[in-house]
């Protein structure tokens, strides 16, 4: 790839304005190439995560389970008794926490190797500019392109796979209750994902002060230094602010939507639940429904994750694009 030559900030700016920019299905199939560069440690990174979604709902099948044979007449059971479950809850728990552990390390491999990749891909097409504005790149730029990866290798499956294992498994226990678990579940998923738009803008805008910083370390100029790190310090609590407001909202509809259940079953304007509910199925119900909730926040978390990282991409990928941002914030 030939690399781009600059003359500076003016002619840099200059550039920008006359060069067409690359769409985005373009750096989208780009992203995937080079995720695809290293086969094998993609598929231990995804197998883990492809696995582990699947294997969740067992816990709802085991609770169920234990509490009907225990739930039957006055029976009293000896401790003895109680620990025949023992072998089962340890080889559940046990092979979970296993494949936890095998995702963390081999996520890790594979993470450090893609930033490689990217780093060395950016290095070639950087351009002439600020030594400590190309530092800043080189690193959180390119971390953040990075981060786009995940979304491939863990995050998409879990919602791929947990969301129709989850579903399945409500079926098999308590079919009746499918209707009313999809819409607890649904409404604190579409309330977070309504700042989406303000976490890129503030993304994007703290990658730019991020670069001011380090250029003006790099030029020793402390009055620049000191105020754009003040820009930089409140544009990354307002960033903070929308980004965990995004996922609170998830966390606080999730029970707003269990009192809608409740108020419409009762009142009779939507029948989701029946009259009466067994233990069994009030217990299966809310575990499914935690359970549903966890792919569906990682839905979320995707979401703010593009929104975070995207403006990254073009910036290490495209540098030529967007050098002349670096001169107006």
């Amino acid at each position: 790839m030939q690399v781009l030559e600059t003359k500076g900030p003016i002619a840099s700016i200059a550039g920008a304005g006359h060069c067409p920019r690359t769409p985005i299905p373009t750096l989208i199939w780009e992203l995937v190439i080079m995720m695809l560069a290293h086969p094998w440690l993609l598929a231990l990174t995804v197998l883990p995560n492809i696995v582990t979604p699947a294997l969740a709902p067992i816990q709802a099948w085991f609770a169920k389970e234990v509490l009907l044979e225990i739930s039957e007449g006055d029976r009293m059971f000896s401790l003895v008794e109680l620990l025949t479950y023992t072998p089962y809850a340890v080889a559940i728990f046990l092979g979970l926490s296993l494949l936890h552990i095998v995702e963390k390390v081999t996520n890790r491999m594979y993470d450090d190797r893609l930033l490689i990749d990217v780093q060395r891909r950016w290095f070639e097409i950087r351009g002439d500019g600020n030594p400590g504005n190309h530092v800043a790149k080189a690193t959180n730029d390119c971390k953040n392109v990075v981060k786009i990866f995940d979304l491939a290798q863990k995050d998409m499956w879990v919602v791929l796979i947990g969301v129709p294992a989850v579903l399945i498994w409500q079926t098999t226990l308590s079919p009746e209750l499918l209707p009313a678990l999809l819409v607890s579940a649904l409404v604190p998923f579409l309330a977070s994902l309504t700042f989406g738009a303000l976490i890129q803008r503030l993304s994007h805008t703290g990658l730019v002060l991020l670069g001011s910083v380090s250029s003006a370390v790099a030029d020793g100029d402390r009055l620049k230094l000191h105020r754009e790190q003040e820009k930089l310090y409140s544009n990354r609590i307002r960033f903070e602010l929308y980004k965990q407001a995004s996922e609170a909202i998830s966390d606080f509809a999730f029970w707003v939507s269990l009192v809608f259940l409740l108020i419409m079953s009762l009142s009779g304007l939507w029948k989701l639940l029946p009259d009466e509910l067994s233990a069994v199925q009030i217990g299966v119900f809310l575990v499914n429904l935690k359970l549903l909730n966890q792919p569906l926040s990682a839905v979320t978390k995707m979401h703010n994750k593009i929104r975070e990282c995207w403006p990254s991409v073009r910036r290490a990928l495209r540098p030529h694009e967007t050098r002349a941002e670096e001169y107006t914030v």
